[in-house]
This record gives structure tokens, C-alpha cells and sequence, in this order.
């Protein structure tokens, strides 16, 4: 709901966007980066012993995931912006 064209509280606050922010850091992007890997040793007539290693949730949910992260912390981080803009044009203009 909309009062002469501008949005109601909470979304003309920063702190809504900051929770979004942190909650995307610490729920999102950790799937992302996190890592799994198992090694495998030599054995006679099988190879060489190698090690392998790659996200836990896999790489293109990996890649899904960081990109959905990133465009969120982006949206975010442009919603802080445009409030802060606005209080410094309120002050400006002599408004609290």
C-alpha cells in the first residue's frame, strides 16, 4: 500500500536491507564456497594416488546459488542507496 506514490515503513528504512544484506551472507553464500573432497590412494595396477575437491552442494548449484547471492546483495546494497539519497535531498530541502 502506497500513500502519494511512495512506500510505507519499514521499506523507506535502512535496517530492513542491512538484515537482508547480512542474512545473505550468512545463509546463502557459505553453500557456495563451502568445500568437500576425498583422496585417493595408490594402489598396485590402479594409478596414482589423487585428490578431488569441489563445492558440497556441487558446481552448478554453486554457481546458481552465488548468482542468485550476488543479485540479491546487489538489489539490496541499490535499495540503501536510494534511501540514503533521499534523506540527503530531505535535508536539503530543510525537511527532518
Amino acid at each position: 500500500m502506497r500513500t502519494r506514490g511512495k512506500p510505507l515503513w519499514p521499506w523507506t528504512e535502512l535496517w530492513p536491507w542491512m538484515i537482508g544484506i547480512v542474512s545473505v551472507i550468512a545463509f546463502l553464500l557459505p553453500w557456495s564456497i563451502m568445500q568437500v573432497g576425498h583422496c585417493v590412494d595408490y594402489a598396485p595396477g590402479r594409478g596414482e594416488s589423487y585428490c578431488e575437491s569441489g563445492p558440497v552442494i556441487g558446481a552448478p548449484a554453486a554457481i546458481v546459488v552465488a548468482v542468485i547471492s550476488g543479485l540479491l546483495l546487489l538489489y539490496f546494497m541499490y535499495r540503501i542507496v536510494l534511501i540514503l539519497i533521499e534523506r540527503i535531498r530531505r535535508r536539503g530541502m530543510g525537511h527532518p
